[in-house]
């Protein structure tokens, strides 16, 4: 799915919690991240500098970076020694990997398992700008229903 997308979906399942968590900034601003962060492979993978080459050898797209496994590595070692962290990245890569998994692509959900967990949502395609533009609107009603 494209970046917007991912964003549009993210947000409506940020704010869902959002009224439970004691420090917002920080919840919204790791949560932001992590929504972004699996996609750094897609640009390391097909990134041509000099300077990338040699991570191309160890990134591929919907690989490791696509995965429950690299999700829930990463919250472990945050919950260890940042845990305010832990649960706004868990949160916000778990929905970027559950939204990519709806879409004809993929992912490998738990790497280096080669399942394959896919839908049918073309990426750029109709159902996915009906999915952000349905999110679009979930997103302002959910607004109004946090804040005001």
């Amino acid at each position: 799915m494209l970046n917007k997308t991912h964003i549009a979906i993210g947000v409506f399942f940020m704010l869902i919690f959002i009224s439970d968590v004691v420090y917002k900034g920080t919840y919204i601003i790791v949560f932001l991240v992590a929504t972004l962060l699996p996609n750094l492979d897609a640009f390391l993978s097909g990134h041509t500098s000099i300077f990338m080459k040699p991570m191309r050898l160890f990134v591929k797209k919907r690989g490791f970076f696509h995965s429950f496994t690299f999700c829930f590595l990463i919250t472990g070692l945050l919950a260890w020694f940042w845990p305010i962290f832990a649960f706004p990245f868990f949160l916000g890569y778990g929905i970027h990997l559950l939204v990519d998994a709806w879409t004809v692509d993929g992912i490998m959900p738990f790497w280096p398992l080669r399942t394959l967990s896919k839908g049918r949502v073309r990426t750029g395609g109709g159902l996915e700008h009906f999915l952000f533009y349905s999110f679009l609107i979930a997103d302002a009603v959910a607004i109004w229903m946090v804040f005001l």
